[in-house]
């Protein structure tokens, strides 16, 4: 493990020196030729309610069909109190592993995990120890636990911690004929390797897996099946199955009639993601089970229509009766690219979903255990942000140094139009859905509003905690030029002039929002 090589050093001092500047909601970086091209969504909040998050950093291969030359990793400790970042950590390795961090639970500091060669021809877990207070990382103190003697692929699929403290891992080696072996082991933050087996063929998918709450050493996996449906599997303390449900796909088929005469068959299906898929997620709770993917309305009979949005269902687990389901779909329209970032139980039942829509702004929901919807918020990226739906977000339950639970948090790698080009956003909403920072780069609204740039009408959906209760537009020298006091469900933008206009949304508790629109 190396500390930050001198230039770079010196970009982050400049960047620690604006944190206060910009909220720490947006940490820029100084375009130096190296680039961020993914967003590892390895999160960890430390006992002490730091943040410690992860950036791949690479530098451009020189070649369109290349991709970039990995440099290494860059760790940052962030402080949700203080919104400051207080250490850096820069890794220097040209094939960076998957990896896991975890508080260490033995006692105090935390664990960084990976799987690696072990020098002769063989896999090993390297576990990493660094305390609270700062990133250092001295590899001379690492535990290295031999796991087979044949090389593990350059990747892993699946890392975990269970209940009782133990590591839980999947890899994969001996890639011939295009098959490979898949390997899940158990070994304690010690060092114990505690299980080791080959997993069949149909059942190496753990990279979507958990434990259940009530029951330690029992957990749970699932997998799109070859019908796209959604296999859940029940396994043992040793990873043998018990039992498996599926979950249909389909959510409803319809049949639609043109002049009574022409059949349009829709479909209304979940898209379930492929085996690894980070855009489904699953929470067994009692006898029930929810589940949380992008859904896609589908017609092979009328223009290919497609739409998509969010969908949550709950699911009877014995007999896969769905008993709820709540539908999300902010945008609108054909070819919608929808990601789900987070879908997390709270301790007192209620469930966050955090979901991004193409360059929608990304929306963070709390319903209740019945799928009731008891906050919306909408969180606007600053400065033409750009935020790739696909893989560039991560979101979790925010906890303090007591271990209670206080949020959600929102984080990821962007790309902006202005200087500096490249950075991480990160910022917070409370459990009642306010911004921890009140004001900053990115603004949270109870409402969206689509499309913008607008050309005659433009759209506002709000949060069931809010009511509306006049919209006025203004042109950029103060003029209003629109009000209206009902239907604001809909402005109208007939009649103005092509150009920049500021929306003030008022609503019956008094709160004030102003939100910059354009009028084709």
């Amino acid at each position: 493990m190396k500390r930050l090589p001198l230039f770079l050093v010196i970009i982050l001092g400049s960047i620690l020196s604006q944190a206060q500047e910009v909220h720490m909601e947006f940490i820029p970086f100084h375009y130096t030729g190296y680039e961020l091209p993914q967003f590892e969504n390895k999160i960890l909040q430390q006992r002490n309610g730091d943040l410690v998050a992860n950036v791949m950093v690479s530098t451009p291969s020189g070649d369109n069909h290349i991709p970039p030359i990995i440099a290494g990793l860059t760790f940052y400790k962030i402080s949700p109190t203080t919104l400051q970042i207080t250490d850096t950590l820069f890794v220097t390795d040209t094939t960076p592993a998957w990896y896991l961090f975890a508080q260490d639970p033995r006692g105090e500091g935390n664990l960084r995990v990976n799987i690696e060669p072990d020098g002769v021809g063989g896999t090993a877990l390297r576990i990493s120890h660094f305390p609270d207070d700062d990133l250092h990382i001295n590899p001379e103190e690492d535990i290295v636990v031999r796991l087979c003697d044949t090389v593990a692929f350059d990747y892993i699929d699946s890392y975990m911690m269970d209940s009782q403290g133990d590591l839980i891992l999947k890899y994969y080696t001996e890639w011939g004929n295009f098959n490979c072996v898949c390997h899940i082991a158990r070994v304690g933050a010690d060092g114990t390797l505690k299980h080791e087996a080959v997993l069949p063929e149909s059942h190496n998918f753990i990279r979507t897996m958990d434990e259940f709450v009530s029951t330690p050493k029992r957990y749970y996996q699932w997998t799109r099946g070859s019908e796209e449906n959604l296999f859940f599997y029940v396994m043992d303390s040793i990873f043998q199955v018990e039992n498996y449900y599926v979950i249909n796909k389909m959510l409803r088929d319809t049949v639609y009639w043109i002049n009574d005469t022409s059949p349009i068959e829709v479909e209304k299906t979940f898209r379930f993601g492929s085996h690894n898929s980070s855009s489904t997620f699953v929470i067994p709770d009692g006898d029930d089970v929810f589940v949380a993917a992008p859904f896609s309305y589908d017609s092979a009979w009328y223009y290919d229509f497609h739409e998509s949005g969010t969908s949550v269902a709950r699911y009877d687990l014995r007999t896969m009766q769905r008993k709820a389901l709540v539908d999300f779909n902010d945008l609108p329209g054909p070819d919608t690219d929808v990601r789900v970032m987070c879908f997390q139980k709270t301790s007192d039942g209620d469930f966050f979903l955090i979901y991004k829509e193409s360059d929608q702004p990304m929306t963070a929901v709390k319903m209740n255990h019945n799928l009731n919807v008891v906050w919306k918020r909408y969180c606007y990226e600053p400065n033409q942000l750009k935020v790739n739906p696909n893989w560039s977000c991560y979101s979790g339950i925010l906890k303090d140094e007591s271990g209670m639970e206080k949020g959600v948090y929102i984080t990821g790698y962007s790309e902006r139009e202005t200087e500096p080009k490249n950075g991480i956003f990160f910022f917070f909403l409370t459990d009642e859905g306010l911004d921890f920072v009140g004001e900053g780069s990115i603004e949270v609204r109870p409402y969206a509003f689509y499309p913008n740039p607008a050309q005659n009408q433009l759209r506002l959906q709000y949060s069931p905690d809010v009511k509306p209760a006049q919209i006025e537009l203004y042109d950029l020298q103060g003029r209003l030029v629109r009000s209206q006091g009902s239907g604001l469900e809909c402005l109208s933008l007939q009649g103005l002039a092509p150009g920049q206009y500021v929306m003030k949304v008022t609503m019956t508790d008094g709160t004030t929002f102003s939100d910059k629109v354009v009028k084709e």
